[in-house]
This record gives structure tokens, sequence and C-alpha cells, in this order.
């Protein structure tokens, strides 16, 4: 337990740091500042195989499959390696959706930020659940595997191109019962207009990130 505890520290850390201190004020991320950025934290996430190396070789937490610490340190960069290729194509996703909504190029790391963090909180929710069901239901692995075949399946027949968020449900049904304006003031998710709080296009955007 104590392992995963630090770990979530230790992503609170660094979160905290790209909000609060590298990006702190909304601007304009150069490609020299966004290289750099990126070599920084594939680095972190590089160097954090020797702390799975340490963790398996020193026993400090549960090890069903009885990985040695050199195999779990390859499944650990093979995994991290698939995950970032996999990403790639949000790149094309998420520069439709500023495009859509219109995000200034100076408010569009916050977006992502808090897109980011959603997701890491969407993901924890959902493993925690996922392993509790199949762990009560064995049978739940084939409901799991039926959805990630028809996920993987409008991956490959959707094209990026055809894509457009205000034509989403969720848009279209956030419009419909909650107040909602095209305005973007400076970096905020909800504005005030009226005397009445309103969600803006980056709130959005975030939403479909």
């Amino acid at each position: 337990m104590t392992i995963w505890i630090s770990f979530i520290i230790f992503v609170t850390i660094l979160l905290a740091l790209d909000l609060l201190v590298f990006n702190r004020n909304a601007h304009v991320i150069s490609t020299k500042e966004a290289t750099k950025y990126t070599i920084l934290w594939v680095s972190i996430a590089l160097a954090f195989t020797g702390v799975i190396y340490l963790i398996y070789n020193g026993s400090y937490i549960a090890n069903p499959e009885g990985l040695s610490a050199n195999k779990a340190s390859i499944k650990y960069i093979t995994g991290y390696l698939i995950e970032l290729s996999l990403s790639i194509d949000n790149i094309f996703v998420i520069a439709i959706i500023f495009k859509s909504f219109a995000i200034e190029q100076r408010y569009q790391h916050r977006v992502l930020f808090w897109g980011i963090v959603g997701a890491l909180i969407f993901r924890a929710a959902m493993i925690f659940f996922g392993v509790a069901l199949i762990r009560e239901i064995d049978w739940m692995t084939y409901i799991f595997g039926a959805f990630l075949l028809y996920t993987a399946f409008k991956m490959l027949v959707s094209k990026d191109d055809d894509f457009n968020p205000k034509e989403s449900v969720i848009y279209k049904l956030a419009r419909r019962w909650f107040p909602v304006t095209d305005r973007i003031e400076g970096q905020d998710l909800f504005i005030r207009k009226m005397g009445e709080i309103n969600s803006d296009s980056t709130f959005f955007s975030l939403n479909r990130n």
C-alpha cells in the first residue's frame, strides 16, 4: 500500500509542477518549449523503469505472476511505448476539437491539463471497479472484451476528418439542459453571465478530450 500511496503523491507533485510552476500563466507554447517538456516527461517515464526494477527486485508489492525484476521492467517499457504510439492519433482529434471550439493557443494547455487529470481519475475508477467486477463475476471478462472489440472497430472505421464535436450527442444534450455560452473569457471553464453561471467552450473541449 505504501508503494501505491508514494506513486500517487509522486504523480500529484508532477502535475502540480506542470500546472502551477511550468505553465502558471497562460501563454502560447513554442515548438522549442514543447520539445523541451516532451523530452523531460518522456525521460521521467523511462527513468521510472528503474523504480519498477527495484520494486520487483525487493518484492515490495504483490507479485502473483512471479515476474522477475527484468521481466517486469521490460513489460513496463513495452506498455509505455505502446501507449505512447497509440496516443499519437489523439493529437489529430484534439486539434480538431480545439479548432471546432475556437480555443486560443494560449489556453489550450490548461484544457489539456484538466482533460488529462479527468482521464486519470476516470481510468483509475474503471480499473478499480473493473477488477472488482471480474473477481465477483467471471464472465464479466467477456463483456469487457466485447466492449474493447467494439471500440477498436469504431476507431478502425471512423474518420477524424469527418469528426465534429458540436454534432456529438453529449454537446447537444448539454446545450439543451444546461446554460452554455460560446464566449471564452480567459482560462476559466465557467463564466457568470447575467447572474447565471454558464459553461463555455473550454469546458466542452475538455470533456471531449
